[in-house]
């Protein structure tokens, strides 16, 4: 079991000169849990990106892989730092579809702000592929809360074993153990005149292992099991 992970640059060395990353955050989770690998590659630009993509895939030698691409979301462009204005969202999505076409890629999460506006995006990249789950962002996310999120997700389905990727059920109720942690009225979007709880800031598209089974947006039954659709007293 393997997790790829493609992190763009978040702040230039002027910014933060220490250039914090995703990767230590999961090499932790590497070193608690014991039984997967990492390969990381950074990327900063659609070249780049494609080359990390496959290499990384080029050199994984286990059967179960799953996906972490960390890089600046705006609404229809991603990665990019500065001057340097990154991809289109529909060269993101055919490059990660390209991989899961040969690869056993089966979930992906997109540690990015405003990614999961694109549900239809998502859809189009988990059909006719071996992803059984994508996870994402609608929002300009907090970076420090996102990351926590994400390794959870993480630590959760890869605890999994693959024939639970047959029952829709079991992996949106997998998803929902994993965000039950965090509070879902906590302001995770801070973007401009518009704060955006967690529970409104989520993206889960799922496609069960099966034949003929097509893939769908399942975020309102993920917010609905989590009981996130009710009011708190």
């Amino acid at each position: 079991m393997a997790l790829l992970i493609l992190e763009g640059p978040w702040w230039t060395p002027e910014q933060k000169p220490k250039r914090p990353s995703v990767l230590l955050f999961f090499e932790g989770m590497e070193n608690y849990k014991g039984n997967f690998n990492i390969y990381y590659s950074n990327f900063y630009e659609k070249t780049g990106f494609k080359r990390a993509l496959e290499d990384d895939l080029t050199h994984t030698r286990e059967d179960r892989l799953f996906l972490y691409v960390a890089a600046h979301g705006y609404n229809r462009m991603f990665g990019g730092l500065g001057a340097k204005k990154g991809m289109q969202i529909s060269t993101l999505m055919r490059e990660v579809k390209k991989a899961a076409n040969y690869s056993n890629i089966e979930g992906v999460v997109f540690g990015s702000c405003n990614i999961g506006h694109n549900v239809d995006d998502f859809i189009q990249t988990v059909k006719g592929s071996h992803i059984a789950w994508m996870f994402g962002y609608t929002c300009e996310i907090d970076w420090m809360t996102s990351t926590f999120i994400d390794v959870s997700i993480f630590e959760y389905m890869m605890g999994q074993k693959k024939g639970d990727l047959r029952s829709g059920e079991h992996i949106i109720d997998t998803v929902a153990a994993a965000l039950g942690r965090f509070n879902p009225e906590f302001y995770i979007c801070s973007e401009e005149n518009d704060r955006v709880m967690l529970k409104d800031a989520i993206r889960l598209v799922i496609q069960p292992r099966g034949r003929g089974i097509k893939p769908a947006d399942a975020t309102s039954r993920l917010i609905e099991k989590l009981g996130w659709d009710r009011e708190r007293v």
